[in-house]
């Protein structure tokens, strides 16, 4: 005899994934119900409408809710107490002073217009504090390590502006009191220069953090249009339409990459005219370098400016 009192279960059906298009034709595959529904269709969209849906996907990552500011630098400190101990900074470093050096000479020898790193600007840090929405891979301590790259580089090229050998020409340095600058005659900076980061996913938290550091935190395409051929490129997670845009203002100096393995005739453009560096493995995190060189263009280019 059948149970005909008995209710039919219903099952939950299986939670749709949602495939949305970004702006460069990435497919993003996700099972969230947050994520708005992009259709995919021939017409092509226009600039304002390809912004906004990128802007929909790529926002400020969410901090966690207990997460305050004091918490946050303790973190960074820690990160960048490993990463200034490691063998892959201390070689790093080595070759930041041998590229400053060359730089110097070609002034003295050749009184080109080139001088001493003008600016740094970084596309694509991520976030320090934040989960990306949607994303596979916490990042948080992958930014926290390039942060700590970023920071100590810029102080080393500050200091880097007391010995430079000034000529004739008048170079546009600002004299500044920032909050980098140290005290004391052995780590006086009395030259800085301006230190620009741009992301979407940065939240409030990260702003403040990289703020403390003496950085700049511009938006789209602010950072893109600083860069010139005396600026470091810090670009660890920047993606190839960005560097598409950027690398044609040919900066003096990349840190990123492996940029030779990208399919674009532009940033293959780019690798012909310099040469490059790998990094020493970074045992406490690969992750956080994978691959990355610094870039400086050769010596026969630099001539030809």
């Amino acid at each position: 005899m059948p149970h005909t009192s008995r209710q039919k279960r219903t099952s939950n059906p299986a939670q749709k994934r949602l495939q949305v298009t970004s702006s460069d034709g990435w497919t993003h595959v996700t099972s969230s119900n947050n994520v708005r529904r992009v259709m995919r269709t021939s017409r092509v969209p226009s600039a304002a409408q390809a912004k906004e849906e990128e802007e929909s996907i790529l926002g400020p990552a969410e901090a966690p809710a207990r997460l305050t500011f004091d918490d946050l630098q303790t973190q960074y400190a820690a990160h960048q107490d490993r990463w200034v101990e490691s063998e892959t900074w201390k070689t790093l470093s080595k070759l930041l002073a041998e590229q400053m050096r060359e730089r110097e000479r070609i002034v003295l020898n050749d009184d080109t217009a080139w001088g001493p790193v003008d600016a740094i600007v970084c596309i694509g840090l991520g976030s320090p504090s934040g989960f990306l929405r949607d994303g596979w891979v916490d990042r948080r301590t992958v930014s926290m390590y390039q942060l700590a790259a970023l920071d100590s580089m810029a102080t080393q090229l500050s200091r880097s502006f007391n010995s430079f050998p000034f000529s004739s020409r008048s170079f546009q340095f600002c004299k500044t009191n920032s909050s980098r600058k140290k005290e004391g005659p052995d780590d006086s900076i009395p030259f800085s220069f301006p230190i620009y980061a741009q992301d979407p996913v940065f939240n409030g938290l990260d702003c403040l953090l990289l703020e403390s550091l003496g950085i700049t935190i511009v938006n789209d395409p602010v950072a893109f249009e600083r860069i010139t051929q005396n600026t470091l490129l810090f670009c660890p997670g920047a993606e190839k339409k960005h560097l598409e845009l950027v690398l044609p203002s040919n900066p003096c100096l990349v840190f990123g990459g492996p940029l030779e393995m990208a399919d674009s005739e532009v940033i293959q453009s780019y690798t012909s005219r310099v040469e490059s560096r790998g990094l020493v493995p970074f045992t406490i995190n690969e992750h956080a370098f994978w691959k990355m060189r610094l870039y400086f263009r050769k010596e026969e280019a630099q001539e030809e400016e």
